[in-house]
């Protein structure tokens, strides 16, 4: 199994990396968008969003190493 392959299955097998991407990705844009309007409480703000995001891509790996049998 190629790498590629590895990481898509498991990334899409995740129930909670689905929205951890998601949150992620509304971060990612809410901190662009107040960097660029000079807009510092909306891009500060969005940096909460990060550590959430962080902590459910943990925890749904986590939950998805633990599910998947090791295959060698």
């Amino acid at each position: 199994m190629s790498l590629r392959t590895a990481v898509k299955r498991r990334l899409l097998g995740c129930r909670l990396c689905l929205p951890a991407l998601f949150t992620a990705g509304i971060a990612t844009a809410a901190i662009v968008v107040g960097l660029l309007t000079d807009d510092m409480v909306t891009a500060l703000g969005a940096l909460l969003l990060v550590p959430s995001a962080i902590l459910l891509f943990a925890i749904g790996l986590r939950r998805e190493n633990t599910a998947l049998p090791n295959r060698r």
